[in-house]
């Protein structure tokens, strides 16, 4: 499909949205955000926002947060293998899409390698809140793409209902043969609050259909070996297990709370073999271990007054994992302690309301191991201050935002770099014009300026896991970016939502393929070109039939990305196309679903970057809720990619050889009290 008719097939879902709501005659709830500056709720934010929770976050559910949010529309996963798949959101990922817990940073080095895993547990997350776009107003330079939000309410904020409340969940998956176990309590006392939680899974080799690399990669190997037995059926090295669990403890007051919680994660996995890997028979796992602490104090106002609420967030981590080899070698160990703290004041007098804060966070990286470094030594301190304005006066909202940022590396002396150090503004204005009819428009513009990071200016290396050679550059300058970005929501009767965006960058930064070989694998360079990337994402969600007990539901979703550097050169790893819906089916306790997603081919491709062919994914769900006394059950059994189709995704880059998880069965029962 051309991008003309990707744009005709957005432009089909707000018809669609349009018509629909006559069909339909139940509102949709409301859910509040707590990643925007005021907590707003979806339809009120004047930013692009996604909430996932409940029974659709239990559908969604993964082994990695980019696999989790993969089906959410203007997003996808960057995939290297099962475990190791960070989120990315309109095209952008690694340093410019932030991943938090608990609106915290998770403070490990996942964004340094799309190897390593991110450290937040995903079957933990009682909501993913997701902010699509320019984020760092908020929360740094390094969200300049967007803001993922895990909820896990790990350091409880009020006293469970009932005074004892809980959830534990048993589900397993034919393709990756997982099993996996969760469970977490939370109890009250008088005014204390404590939640516990924990949990361990195990998964094997992925199962895929037919050969697991490209025919391009198979032709080279037989031309080089024509007795080569290529492998099939199942991606070698990519079982993995983990475990971890926390304790956190509240005490909560009539108008706050002050908390403090624990948390220990462990996990090993493998990554996928390149060819030239599994041709040597080596090969390399990551063993992780994190120790985590979060603080949270709050205080709210009384309700007249200007003072509406004093926010006070930290958070203290001590990561380290290794990267092993098939011999028990360890060829890279990474120890990274990070420390952030926010805090936040909310104000109003009359119609304007607004938050004013301050952020801190400090990362001390040290990497070491029998090969050398990627990255060298290196200590980070960002500091900002930020505020963000609103005044509402209907049907008009308008809002403006400020934030000023230092950052600071400091490089280990040895490695013949200089330190960095650089400031950064960004700002936004924005607003939203509600309509009769339920129905909203907002225009949001933000310009948001992203220091570089050490990778980006201090690589210089061999990285095993991708098979390249990085070189970055330490004369590399911020990175600026403006942004266009106008939503069309519609509330009621059925819930849709348009956002068309627009984003040009001045001295984007990218890791470029040079076409040249050192030391055995291609070498890549950190550059910059001045970049623009646009597109449109649309989604709805209608009622389209009910009678008492049952209704009929209809979810269609479709979006669209072009990223170009100066000169008209394709970005790399930009994703295809989408288009999909689903129906669902709910009668009782019994839910039935069916969904249809046709992916486009990626042949917009950047320089000695290789084309992706498109695929068709088919999915079914049943589930049955049934109430025992004080339990909830439910039982899930869910088939994803029926067709057993070949996939493969053009954001991963392990796409040539290492594809999507095949035809594949996945079941559970969760119990909630």
């Amino acid at each position: 499909m051309s991008p003309v008719l990707a744009a005709r097939g957005a432009a089909l879902l707000l018809s669609v949205a349009v018509t629909l709501p006559a069909l339909a005659d139940t509102d949709l709830d409301e859910i509040v955000v707590t990643a925007t500056a005021l907590r707003s709720t979806v339809q009120d934010a004047v930013q692009p926002v996604a909430v996932i929770s409940g029974a659709e976050l239990q559908h969604d559910i993964s082994s990695s947060i980019g696999e989790t949010l993969a089906s959410q529309p203007g997003i996808t996963g960057t995939y290297f293998g099962p475990q190791a798949s960070r989120p990315v959101i309109r095209g952008l990922g690694g340093e410019r899409v932030q991943v938090l817990e608990d609106s915290i940073s998770s403070l490990d080095v996942s964004s340094l390698s799309e190897d390593h895993a991110v450290s937040v547990e995903d079957l933990l997350a009682e909501q993913i809140e997701i902010v699509k776009g320019p984020a760092a107003l908020l929360y740094g330079s390094g969200a300049v793409g967007g803001v993922v939000n895990i909820i896990t309410r790990r350091v409880p904020e009020k006293l469970p209902d009932g005074g004892f409340s809980g959830a534990a969940e048993l589900r397993g998956d034919s393709a990756s043969q997982e099993h996996a176990v969760v469970g977490r309590v939370d109890a009250g006392l008088d005014s204390v609050a404590i939640h516990a939680d924990g949990y361990a899974h195990s998964s094997g080799d992925i199962a895929v259909p037919g050969y697991v690399w490209t025919p391009a990669l198979r032709a080279a190997a037989l031309a080089a070996d024509p007795n080569a037995v290529l492998p099939r059926d199942h991606v070698a090295n990519t079982d993995s297990r983990a475990d971890g669990g926390a304790l956190g403890a509240s005490w909560i007051a009539d108008r706050g709370f002050v908390g403090a919680g624990c948390s220990v994660h462990d996990t090993n996995y493998g990554t996928p073999q390149s060819p030239a890997d599994y041709a040597a028979g080596t090969g390399s796992r990551i063993d992780m271990h994190q120790d985590r602490c979060d603080f949270k104090a709050e205080l709210q106002g009384s309700g007249d007054g200007w003072f509406q609420a004093l926010r006070l967030r930290g958070a203290r981590n001590q990561y380290r994992h290794s990267e092993i080899e098939f011999d028990g070698t360890v060829g890279t160990q990474f120890r990274q302690t990070g420390t952030e703290i926010r805090a936040s004041l909310d104000h109003q007098e009359g119609g304007l309301r607004g938050t004013v804060g301050l952020q801190y966070r400090g990362i001390d990286f040290r990497a070491g191991g029998a090969d050398m470094p990627l990255v060298p030594d290196s200590k980070t301190v960002q500091t900002g201050a930020f505020a963000f304005e609103q005044w509402h006066h209907d049907p008009l909202t308008i809002e403006a935002g400020l934030r000023v940022e230092h950052g600071r590396i400091d490089v280990d002396p040895s490695s013949g770099f200089n330190d960095y150090s650089g400031s950064a503004v960004s700002g936004s204005l924005g607003a939203l014009w509600k309509f009769s009819g339920n129905v909203s428009a907002a225009l949001n513009l933000t310009r948001s300026r992203r220091q570089p990071a050490a990778l980006e200016l201090y690589a210089n290396g061999v990285h095993d896991a991708t098979g390249q050679y990085i070189v970055g550059d330490p004369a590399l300058r911020p990175e600026t970016a403006d942004t266009v970005d106008l939503v069309l929501r519609g509330t009621g009767h059925a819930e849709w939502q348009l956002a068309l965006w627009s984003s040009h960058f001045r001295d984007f930064i990218y890791l470029a393929p040079t076409g040249l070989v050192q030391e055995g694998v291609p070498l890549f360079d950190y550059t910059q070109s001045d970049a623009r990337l646009h597109g449109a994402e649309g989604q709805l969600k209608a009622r389209l039939w009910h009678d008492g007990a049952a209704a009929l539901a209809l979810t269609l979703l479709g979006d669209y990305v072009r990223g170009t550097a100066a000169g008209d050169i394709n970005l790399p790893k930009i994703p295809p196309w989408r288009l999909g819906g689903q129906l669902d089916f709910d009668r009782g306790p019994w839910h039935v679903g069916a969904s249809v997603y046709r992916f486009a081919p990626q042949e917009q491709v950047a320089p000695f970057e290789t084309p992706t062919d498109g695929y068709v994914d088919l999915g079914v769900d049943v589930g049955l809720r049934q109430t025992l006394q004080r339990a909830t059950l439910s039982w899930f059994l869910k088939g994803s990619n029926l067709g057993d189709a070949v996939e493969r995704r053009h954001t991963s880059p392990l796409k040539d050889y290492a594809p999507l998880p095949g035809r594949s069965v996945s079941a559970g029962v969760r119990v909630e009290f």
